[in-house]
């Protein structure tokens, strides 16, 4: 018998021993279960010991295994870094991110430019949708920037873009140029609803202690683009983010109002996604950098 067991089981054993699952582990190397199952159960027939205790729905590692996963999962860490960075990359290599429209149009298409500037070498194929993408199912996509929340998985790197202001953004002529509100006047203010904000006018009056305006006339749109759009029209107030309406801000279609008792709230609505395996890509880090520090300026 040999010394040493299969890399391939002990990858496989590697992967499960992270997720607990063989199922998730299979997906990821991309076998069947059955397939991972048989390498384990080799692996364990090697040593002569279990390597897992098998729960119902989860993994457990035993004692043994536990030590085994210990060497070699910063081992084939260190395998995965170095053929990274050995690996000779074309002189312009694709970048293909995903994210909402609303984030494409306002925030990130206009700030591109800067990254083409600094990294001539990459290329970015942009795709966006208001659905929430698994990066799991989507093999052809590098990076994600999930908006409200994103997908919870041990494979998958999850960075928060920081923390952003939410507030009641409306056209400055909307209350004859005033702009500050009486929380009574709310009931006859048309508030615009963006449905897929994780802070609605619910969650922000819940938060000041405050009732929800009996108003019955609030606009609904399923983009937070439309729905600036919509206050900049003189609509109504939208409860959105700051960074989303900087264009608007700047050049005076909307101002801040500021509702009584009410104030400000800072949120994480934005996070970048990859995949753990491409954590060291020079273009994922470069991306990952550039995003980060951009993200920073622009809430200084």
């Amino acid at each position: 018998m040999s010394n040493r067991p299969s890399l391939i089981a002990l990858r496989a054993f590697e992967a499960a021993a992270r997720h607990g699952n063989f199922s998730v582990a299979a997906a990821e190397l991309h076998q069947t279960p059955s397939a991972v199952s048989h390498q384990i159960k080799n692996l364990e027939g090697f040593f002569g010991f279990p390597l897992f205790i098998r729960h119902s729905r989860h993994l457990e590692l035993s004692n043994q295994g536990r030590r085994l996963f210990d060497v070699i999962q910063p081992a084939f860490n260190a395998v995965d870094q170095i053929c990274m960075e050995l690996r000779p990359f074309a002189e312009t290599e694709k970048l293909s991110v995903h994210c909402s429209p609303s984030f494409a149009s306002k925030w990130l298409g206009p700030r591109l430019p800067d990254f083409f500037a600094r990294y001539p070498q990459f290329t970015i194929q942009l795709s966006s949708s208001a659905t929430p993408i698994d990066l799991h199912k989507h093999s052809e996509l590098d990076m994600v920037i999930a908006y409200g929340a994103a997908l919870k998985s041990s494979d998958i790197c999850v960075q928060s873009l920081g923390g952003e202001e939410c507030c009641t953004l409306g056209a400055p002529m909307l209350l004859g140029g005033r702009t500050e509100i009486m929380f009574d006047e709310l009931d006859t203010i048309p508030l615009i609803e963006s449905q897929l904000n994780p802070l609605s006018w619910q969650d922000y009056f819940r938060q000041h202690g405050k009732r929800i305006p009996e108003i019955m006339h609030r606009p609904s749109f399923d983009r937070g683009a439309l729905a600036l759009a919509a206050a900049v029209d003189g609509l109504g107030l939208a409860l959105e983010s700051v960074r989303f309406s900087q264009q608007e801000l700047a050049n005076g279609s909307l101002v801040k109002y500021f509702v009584e008792d009410c104030r400000s709230v800072m949120c994480e609505i934005h996070f970048l996604c990859y995949r753990h395996t491409q954590r060291n890509s020079p273009k994922i880090v470069a991306f990952r950098e550039w995003l980060t520090e951009a993200c920073r300026l622009d809430s200084a």
